[in-house]
C-alpha cells in the first residue's frame, strides 16, 4: 500500500462501510477504505442464502416495530435512506430490485454478488485497500487523528468510520474489531451475543423429527411469568432444537437471558381455542370411537409427531377414541395450545445472523453517527448496538447508518 492521507478513511467494506464511501464520496470528500479481507463484501454474499435480502419494502413505523430494541436510535438514520430510498438508489446505481414474499426485497437477479458488485463499481474514486488490518486507532485531544495498521504503518485522517460488523459468521472477518477501538476511545460496548440464531433445546423427543417444518404454529416465549414474545408463523425442528423464521426471531429476545428464566411454549394449533379443539375431539370420539388416538391426530398434527407429542401427555397412542375420558380430552387440547419447550442456549456465532449488542447508542449522535465523546469518528452497521428481525430490517440498518455516517464526515471535513 502507497502512503496515503485522504481526508476519511473507513474501516470496513461490507454494506455499512461501501455505502458510507458511496455518500462521502457524493459530497466530493477523500476516501480511503480499509478491508482487512481479499474481497470487498464478503458477508454480503451469503446474506439471503446467496440471494441478499437488501430491505423490507414497509414504512418508517412498521420497520421501527421490527428493531426489537433501541428502535428510536434508528429514527433518523431511517429518515435519511428509508427503504423505498434504498431501492431507488439501487435502481439508479443499475441494479433494480424485486419485491417478494413478506415485503422482503432482493436484487432483480437474486444475485448477492450483484449487490456487492454495484456498490464497489460506484465507490472506484475511493482508495480502496484491501488485506488492510487495522490494529489501532489514534485519538489525541479528543479528535480522531488516524489509524494504525499491522505492518505498523500510520494514516492520518480528519474523520474515521467504523463498519466492521459485529461477531457474526466469524469466517467473513468480523472478530470484534470495532468493539476493541471503541473501548479504546472510552465508549461503552454492550455485551454482545448471537441473535437471529437456532436454539438449542434440551427436549429429547425433537431430535427424531429432525427437518419437520411445521407450518402456521406459534411460539410463546415467558421470562419469570411474564410474556417476553408471540410469533406466529414457521418453525423447523432440528436434531438440536428448533429453527426457522420465528424460532430466529425469538432468539433475538432471549438471546443473554438465563435458560431457567425463559419459558417456552409451542402452539400447534393458534387458530383454534382450547374450547373449540375440545367440541371437536368430543364429536371425533362419538363418531369414530373404533379409531386409535394416534390415528385421529394426523388431522391435528404430522402423522411422525402424534406419538412424541403423546409422550408428552402421558396418554396411550393406541388407545381407542371411544375410551378417552373427559380429563385425557381436556389435556390433549391444552398440550396442542402449550407444548412446553425447554430452552438451553442459542447456537454459537457461527451461525448467528446478526449480533445483539456493540457499541452503546447513548454514546453516539443518532443524527449523525458521530460518537459524542470524540470528534471526527464515526459508526455504522452491525458493530452498533441495533439489531431487527429476519427480513431485510438489518441490511437496511447497515446500508441507512453507513450513508448517515458517510454524508455527515463528509460535511464534517468539508465544514458544511
Amino acid at each position: 500500500m502507497q502512503e496515503t492521507n485522504k481526508e476519511i478513511i473507513i474501516i470496513g467494506g461490507g454494506p455499512a462501510g461501501m455505502t458510507a464511501a458511496l455518500f462521502a464520496l457524493k459530497k466530493g470528500a477523500d476516501v480511503c477504505l480499509l478491508e482487512k479481507n481479499d474481497k470487498l463484501g464478503k458477508k454480503l454474499y451469503i446474506t439471503g442464502k446467496g440471494r441478499c435480502n437488501m430491505t423490507n419494502d414497509c414504512d418508517i413505523n412498521t420497520f421501527l416495530e421490527h428493531i426489537p430494541r433501541n428502535s428510536r436510535f434508528m429514527y433518523s438514520a431511517i429518515n435519511f435512506l428509508s427503504p423505498q430510498a434504498l431501492m431507488e438508489l439501487f435502481e439508479n446505481l443499475g441494479c433494480p430490485t424485486v419485491l417478494q414474499r413478506g415485503s422482503r426485497v432482493y436484487p432483480k437477479s437474486e444475485k448477492a454478488s450483484d449487490v456487492t458488485r454495484t456498490l464497489a463499481r460506484n465507490i472506484e474514486k475511493a482508495e480502496i485497500h484491501l488485506n488492510s488490518d487495522v490494529k489501532n486507532i489514534n485519538i489525541e485531544d479528543n479528535k480522531i487523528k488516524g489509524v494504525t495498521l499491522y505492518d505498523g504503518r500510520f494514516l492520518p485522517c480528519k474523520a474515521l468510520v467504523i463498519a466492521t460488523g459485529g461477531l457474526s459468521y466469524p469466517i467473513t472477518g468480523s472478530t470484534g474489531d470495532g468493539y476493541a477501538f471503541a473501548k479504546s476511545a472510552g465508549l461503552k460496548v454492550t455485551k454482545t451475543s448471537p441473535s437471529l440464531v437456532p436454539i438449542n433445546l434440551d427436549d429429547e423427543w425433537v431430535k427424531p423429527l429432525s427437518g419437520l417444518t411445521l407450518k402456521q404454529v406459534a411460539i410463546t416465549a415467558y421470562k419469570n411469568k411474564k410474556r417476553l414474545y408471540f410469533r406466529q408463523g414457521e418453525l423447523l425442528l432440528t436434531h438440536f432444537g428448533i429453527s426457522g423464521p420465528i424460532a430466529l426471531s425469538l432468539s433475538a429476545h432471549i438471546t443473554g437471558e438465563n435458560p431457567k428464566d425463559i419459558k417456552l411454549e409451542l402452539d400447534m394449533k393458534p387458530a383454534l381455542t382450547e374450547e373449540m379443539l375440545i367440541t371437536r375431539l368430543d364429536r371425533e370420539c362419538m363418531e369414530f370411537g373404533a379409531k386409535t388416538l394416534k390415528t385421529n391426530l394426523k388431522g391435528y398434527l404430522p402423522i411422525n409427531m402424534a406419538e412424541p407429542f403423546l409422550s408428552i401427555t402421558g396418554i396411550d397412542p393406541n388407545k381407542k377414541l371411544a375410551h378417552l375420558n373427559s380429563e385425557e380430552r381436556k389435556l390433549i387440547a391444552y398440550t396442542l395450545k402449550h407444548i412446553p419447550l425447554n430452552f438451553n442456549s442459542l447456537r454459537p456465532f457461527n451461525e448467528a445472523v446478526v449480533t445483539r449488542g456493540g457499541v452503546e447508542v447513548g454514546e453516539i449522535n443518532p443524527k449523525t453517527m458521530q460518537a459524542k465523546k470524540i470528534s471526527g469518528l464515526y459508526f455504522a452497521g452491525e458493530v452498533l448496538d441495533v439489531d431487527g428481525y429476519t427480513g431485510g430490517f438489518n441490511l437496511q440498518i447497515a446500508f441507512s447508518t453507513g450513508a448517515l455516517a458517510g454524508e455527515n464526515a463528509a460535511e464534517f471535513i468539508l465544514g458544511r
